[in-house]
């Protein structure tokens, strides 16, 4: 892979990189700056500043010695990261629905498009709706047009990537569909409240089952 020295260019594709692998590690690693950079065709200086970005995000530690350390993202990261989901998409919604224009409304609706309860049974569309979901997430937060909110989810959505897909662990697609859906329809009748409260509710039901699922794990 041959990449063009573009730093921007370099810290996007380092960032997809650092998250693909996150979701895949049970213990800590160290990020080689030069093996990524032999394996991305560029110096080690966009390396370098794409891996200091991603620590001043928080996606990855920076060690005296020891150099770049990403560590697994644990079901008790994930539930700290649900509790603050709450409050931000509660606001992100709220936003959207002042926002958004038709054709916002129509991006989101298109984002769903071929999923159902019956193709959601299908293995192919399962993994296809986990990366729509994200996809639903990021769009919401960026419809709130503010840009804090973009940073602080960009600096923090890694803490969602568990290995474990938690959508298809829980059998909670057809549910997050309707949600999902719900929320939809009151962005694009302009109902800031019910968007907001469908989205702290839709957080609230995945935080409770994960919680609950935690729990039975330490309290067999």
């Amino acid at each position: 892979m041959h990449l063009n020295s573009d730093s921007e260019q370099v810290y996007r594709t380092v960032r997809d990189h650092v998250l693909d692998l996150v979701k895949r590690i049970d213990e800590p690693v160290r990020i080689r700056e030069q093996e990524l950079a032999e394996k991305l065709g560029v110096s080690r200086t966009p390396v370098r500043q794409a891996l200091l970005r991603l620590g001043q995000d928080g996606i990855l530690s920076l060690e005296p010695r020891k150099g770049a350390i990403l560590a697994p993202t644990t079901t008790r990261d994930y539930i700290e990261w649900l509790k603050l989901r709450v409050e931000l998409e509660g606001f992100a919604a709220r936003e959207a629905a002042l926002n958004a224009s038709k054709r916002d409304v129509d991006a989101l609706r298109a984002i769903f498009a071929g999923y159902n309860d019956d193709t959601l049974d299908q293995d192919d569309k399962a993994a296809g709706y986990a990366a729509a979901n994200v996809e639903f997430h990021a769009a919401l937060m960026s419809l709130a047009d503010n840009r804090l909110l973009e940073r602080i989810w960009g600096s923090f959505g890694h803490r969602g990537m568990l290995r474990t897909r938690t959508i298809a662990r829980l059998h909670r697609a057809s549910q997050s569909l309707r949600e999902h859906l719900a929320m939809i329809d009151a962005i694009e009748r302009r109902d800031a409240a019910l968007a907001e409260r469908l989205a702290r509710e839709h957080v609230e039901g995945l935080l409770n089952q994960v919680t609950h699922e935690l729990e039975n794990k330490e309290n067999p």
